[in-house]
Order: structure tokens, then sequence, then C-alpha cells
């Protein structure tokens, strides 16, 4: 996660008791672990080696126990089985020590996990991985294990294994992370490097290239002056969920951002978007199609287009029926001036376990079709809340606004 959020690391692996103490609390003892690793780390440097030392560690508590690590596949078994349909604890602490050999910052989070029901049968497969055998509790939840998850309160970073975002702050208040201008610039640097970080991690722990996911920036009601400033940071894909919104976005940044229109399209509205949109991620209709065939057709070009479909049953949300999109990729092959390359979804909020299973079954629906059309290689899914396990099932294009942004205005 470090390493994803541009923070230069070395890692210098140290070897300590990691026994706990007779009546020593979770929390006490995994912030002397975080401490103890930190000073380690610092007292071991060599000619060249960073001035700073990070240290941290992580504990499952299930019901005041700490669950470590497990020493072999019939106890990561049982760990799991104790875990299954309950709730629990993921304590993650981190110090980092500075010039003079004492902790300069430090700090901990706690976040409750819930698991889902899990079978004996899932439990074998998932330990027969050996995943499992170098995570506390037996679980990662950036990995296969997080199938397990059905809901987190808390730091998912935390989870994964550090607090990114504390963790970047506290150097940025040391100065080894980042000078900024102003708030608005810090602000969105440090959601822009805990972003790229969990992505990296997600990626990375289902075996991905990180690069295979297109982090789309949603500046929806955002300030101008937070969205320049991620534009300053690099971020080259924006999306708006509306025209009117996005046309004055476009006036205001005529050069730079790539245009992502993410939300449910109007046909009168469609003729807007041909010159200056380059993805268009929510079409679940044949008319909105043929409009933006026609916009196409006048700008002189071909408009990329996903099609919405709906996978979790909510009126609310738009869609077309996974037993509709059949027809309507068929249909969309007489139409001139647009041309399908992916897919697009938005899961119930909550859930971590149904979004996942959501995630998973657009994925099928793309490689199902995707012999019948060559094209369709891309799958926008994932927001705030829940792009990790998204990226986990293959996302390309994940759509976060908060997390980068701040709370909307």
């Amino acid at each position: 996660m470090l390493a994803g959020a541009g923070v230069p690391i070395t890692v210098a692996p140290v070897d300590l008791d990691e026994s706990m103490a007779p009546g020593e609390p979770p929390l006490a003892y995994v912030q002397r672990l975080a401490a103890a690793k930190a000073q380690a780390g610092w007292a071991r440097r060599g000619a060249g080696d960073p001035e700073y030392a990070l240290g941290g560690d992580t504990v499952v508590v299930l019901d005041d126990e700490v669950l470590h690590k497990p020493e072999d596949e019939a106890e990561a078994r049982a760990i799991l089985a104790q875990l299954s349909g309950r709730g629990h604890h993921v304590i993650s602490a981190w110090a980092i020590v500075g010039p003079t050999g004492a902790v300069a910052q430090a700090g901990y989070a706690r976040t409750e996990v819930i698991f889902k029901t899990i079978s004996p049968e899932q439990i074998a497969a998932y330990v027969a991985t050996g995943e499992p055998m170098d995570k506390a509790g037996a679980y990662g939840i950036q990995g296969r294990g997080g199938d397990f998850v059905q809901s987190i309160d808390g730091s998912y970073a935390a989870v994964v294994g550090l607090p990114l975002q504390q963790v970047l702050e506290a150097l940025c208040g040391l100065g080894r992370f980042g000078h900024f201008a102003d708030e608005d610039h810090r602000a969105v640097a440090l959601g822009l490097a805990t972003i790229k970080g969990r992505i990296r991690a997600a990626a990375e722990g289902v075996g991905r290239d990180p690069a295979e996911v297109i982090l789309v920036a949603v500046s929806k009601r955002q300030p101008l002056s937070r969205v320049q400033a991620a534009l300053d940071f690099g971020v080259t894909e924006l999306g708006e969920n509306y025209v009117q919104a996005w046309r004055e976005r476009l006036e205001a940044l005529p050069s730079g951002p790539r245009w992502h229109f993410i939300g449910r399209l109007q046909r009168n509205k469609a003729k807007y978007l041909g010159e200056a949109v380059g993805l268009v991620h929510a079409v679940d209709d044949l008319p909105v199609l043929e409009a933006l065939g026609k916009a196409g057709e006048k700008a002189g070009r071909v408009l990329p287009v996903m099609v919405q479909v709906n996978l979790s049953g909510e009126a609310s949300k738009g869609g077309v029926e996974a037993e509709a999109l059949a027809a309507l990729l068929q249909q969309a092959e007489a139409v001139a001036g647009v041309e399908i390359v992916g897919l697009m979804t938005m899961p119930a909020p909550g859930d971590l376990a149904a979004a996942r299973a959501c995630f998973r079954r657009l994925r099928g629906l793309r490689d199902q079709h995707r012999a019948a059309y060559p094209k369709l290689a891309h799958l926008s899914m994932g927001m705030s809340g829940d792009f990790d396990v998204a990226i986990a099932e293959g996302a390309t294009h994940v759509r976060v606004g908060s997390l980068l942004f701040g709370a909307r205005g």
C-alpha cells in the first residue's frame, strides 16, 4: 500500500519475540509490537537508509481473544470456523521512529468486521490456497478471503494491515510526504495516495497488475478548487453524473481530463456528449444508444459506451436486466456512431459480500458475451465503499468520489 501511495520505502525485516505478556490487553499488545518493530528497524539502518522507520502490527480479536497467524492448516480451518457468521475486531497499530531513535508518531485503528456464514467446504478450499497461513486471523481481506466479509465498520486499509491514511497524514506532518500550497491540495493528495495504495493492494492480492485499473475521479458537486487539485496531481479521468454540470466543468477545465459520463442519460441530452466525452458508462436502452450514435456521427467519431446492468434488483437503479442484455448488445451492433466496450453495474450499498457477488456476476456476463463481442473488455464497477472488492473481481474502471475529494457540497 505504501508503494502504491507513492511513499519510497526500504523493507527491513526484524526478528522479535511477539509473545503476549500475561493479562496484556490486545490494543496494548499491538501498540507495543508496532513500536518495537519500528525501533528495531531504525536501529539496523545502514548508510543511505531513510532516517525514519515505520513499524506496524495487526491482530484479530474475537471475544477478547487474539487470533494469531495459524501454525498449520488445521489451525487455519479452526480459526475460520470460529469467525464464520460472526463479528470480530481488527486492530492495526503503527509507529514511526525518527532521527533521535524515539517514537515520533503513533496511532491505531479498530475496525469491526462481520463474516458471512461459510461452509466447511469453503473453508477447506480457501485454506488449500495457502493464503491464510501468514495472515492474522487466517484471512486476507485484500485476497480471496475478502469473499467471506459481509461488512466492515471502520478502515478497510487497516484490515489489510495498515491504516494508510493515518500514516500518510503523520508522514505529512513530519515533512516526509509532500509540501502543499493549500488545504485543498493537501486533502486531495492524501485521498489520492490512499486510493492508489488500496488499488495496488487489491489488485496484487488477487494477482492482477494495478495498471489494469483506471481510477475515474467522480467530481459530482465538488468544488472546482479540489477538482483542479486532482488534475495537478496527475488525475486524468474525471466523471460527472449530470449533463449540465458536466458542460459547466468542461467550460471551466477545457483541457486535460478525459471525461466519463457516469449517470443515467436522458435521450434528449445525448446530443451534448458527441464531441468531448471519452466514455459513457450507464446506457440501458436502445433509444439512448441511437441518440448517442447520432451525436457520435455528427461529431465524426465513434462514442465508446458501456451498458449498465441492474443486478441488485433495486427499482431505483437504472440498468438493463441480465436476461435482456444479449438482445441489447445485438441491437447495438446495428447502431452507427457508438461502440459497446464494456459493462457497468451498481450493487446495493452496505453488504460487501453481496456487492462482491454482484461484481462477480457482471464479470461472468462480460465473459459470456465476449466471444460474440470481442470489444466487450471493460468492467465499470466499484465506488468509494466497495472498489477494493470490485478490483478483486476484475474491475477495469472504479468510480471514486468522496474518498478522494471529501463529502459532497
